[in-house]
Order: C-alpha cells, then sequence, then structure tokens
C-alpha cells in the first residue's frame, strides 16, 4: 500500500543525506537520489538536515554571508579542540551562532510552522578517540514545537 503525505501549504527541503539507518555503520550519500528522483524533507527533519549543514559550513565561506555557518571546523583547524572541555565551549559558540542563523532566516520567511523552527541543539554526548583521529558529536535538535532528532556526527580531527 502507498504511503501519501498531505504537504499542501508547507515548504520542503530535499533529502540530501540518502541511506542514514538508525544505527550502525553504513556509506551516506550526500546525493540527491539519482536513481530515485530523490527524496523530500520536512519538519524536525528539515530542522536537523538545516542545522547540520550550518554547524558544518565554516563562517565567512558563503559569498555575501559572512556570518552564515559556524567556527566549530575553524576551531578545529586551528587547534583549538585539544581537550573535552574544548569540545563542550566550542560546540557552544558554534551551536548559538547556528540558532542566530536560523532565527534570522525564520524571521526573513515568515511563514515556518514550529515544527520547522529550531528551539534548541544539545550536545548529548562527545567521544574523542585519537586513535582513529575522530571526534563522535550526538547532538539532539529540537523544534519549537517540541519534536526532536538525535543526530550522530563523525568528525575527522588531529587532536593529540
Amino acid at each position: 500500500m502507498a504511503v501519501s503525505t498531505d504537504y499542501t501549504g508547507r515548504t520542503i527541503d530535499l533529502l540530501i543525506f540518502q541511506g542514514v539507518e538508525a544505527s550502525g555503520k553504513q556509506p551516506i550519500d550526500l546525493a540527491f537520489g539519482l536513481d530515485t528522483g530523490g527524496y523530500i524533507c520536512t519538519g524536525v527533519q528539515k530542522v536537523a538536515q538545516t542545522w547540520l549543514t550550518l554547524f558544518m559550513t565554516e563562517r565567512g565561506t558563503v559569498l555575501n554571508k559572512p556570518t552564515r555557518g559556524s567556527a566549530f571546523f575553524t576551531s578545529l583547524r586551528r587547534g583549538r579542540i585539544r581537550t573535552e572541555d574544548d569540545v563542550v565551549a566550542e560546540f557552544a559558540i558554534a551551536a548559538e551562532q547556528v540558532r542566530q542563523t536560523m532565527d534570522l532566516d525564520a524571521a526573513e520567511d515568515g511563514t515556518l510552522p514550529d515544527d520547522e523552527r529550531l528551539d534548541e541543539a544539545i550536545l548529548l554526548d562527545y567521544t574523542i578517540d585519537r586513535t582513529i583521529g575522530s571526534l563522535y558529536l550526538k547532538v539532539r535538535i529540537r523544534t519549537i514545537a517540541g519534536d526532536s532528532r538525535d543526530i550522530i556526527l563523525p568528525v575527522p580531527v588531529t587532536i593529540v
């Protein structure tokens, strides 16, 4: 049986992280579904995707929008993240930068429903694995409507 969803009056995004599974290691395609024509997302999935994209975008790299993105990866590259306390502090700064950007975008749009507006991003857990050079961030994205989605972001690092 085919399932459909009524998106009347809603904005949608293309789902750019194809192949995500609930757990385990698997490749994730940063694609738009060439075989299927792509998938769309809305609601908390859209908020999580937008948050993640902005978090991973270095500030100053978007033409004519110097404050778009976050300073997390810049801090990482510059060696400011060396300890567990640094992870928490730099995440807090970056998450606030992303929240401000998303608030501005929502204000400009003026029509986003509560389930597509960010309330908060909470760092639930993190692991620095120095043996393989990775930092894993587990983040809970919560919307104003109260919906939430947990995401895990593996970050390649050089932390000694």
